[in-house]
């Protein structure tokens, strides 16, 4: 399955800001190590039959340490506050990947505000390249739409504005404070 080399990925660990990045990077890491699909769930662990061959038993324990290898990377790639939400699942790669997605995409109103914010808050900088500004742009919106509820429509779009509009302001009048 893997001959993973232990080498560490060389891209920010994740923090309470960067999941969308740090996903897709962490993601295509454990492609590069043959892990992905380990972790995805595309490969599932296999079963021993009642009395096991040896081939079995190899092919169950190198997925094993594979589970292991990408666990591990997963954990090292979090940063020390964000461990927390390992409880209970430090060995199971597939949960801890669930778990994080869980956590950092809560489809709830306050999120999607935070989200809407972040978009609507985008200015080019004097340095900033127009297709820079375009990248942040997409990337902006593609948390806005990672945090939609399934059953996202054109009315709850209508709801969700109306009810963060004011807070909008709110936030903008806060920024202005000494």
């Amino acid at each position: 399955m893997s001959s993973t080399s232990t080498h560490t990925p060389n891209f920010a660990k994740l923090n309470d800001s960067n999941h969308p990045t740090w996903s897709g990077e962490m993601a295509a890491w454990l492609c590069s190590a043959n892990l992905w699909r380990l972790v995805n769930g595309k490969l599932p662990q296999p079963k021993l039959s009642g009395s096991p061959t040896a081939a079995e038993q190899t092919k169950l324990d190198t997925w094993e340490a594979n589970a292991e290898k990408a666990a591990g990377q997963i954990y090292l790639m979090v940063e020390p506050d964000q461990r927390t939400h390992f409880a209970g699942v430090v060995d199971d790669p597939i949960k801890m990947w669930e778990q994080l997605a869980a956590v950092h995409l809560q489809k709830k109103p306050g999120a999607h505000f935070n989200a809407y914010n972040d978009v609507f808050s985008i200015r080019k900088q004097p340095e900033e390249s127009l297709q820079g500004l375009v990248n942040k742009v997409n990337a902006a919106m593609q948390r806005v739409k990672d945090l939609r509820p399934n059953d996202f429509d054109l009315t709850k779009l209508d709801e969700e504005l109306t009810s963060i509009s004011p807070f909008s302001h709110v936030c903008e009048l806060d920024s202005h404070l000494p």
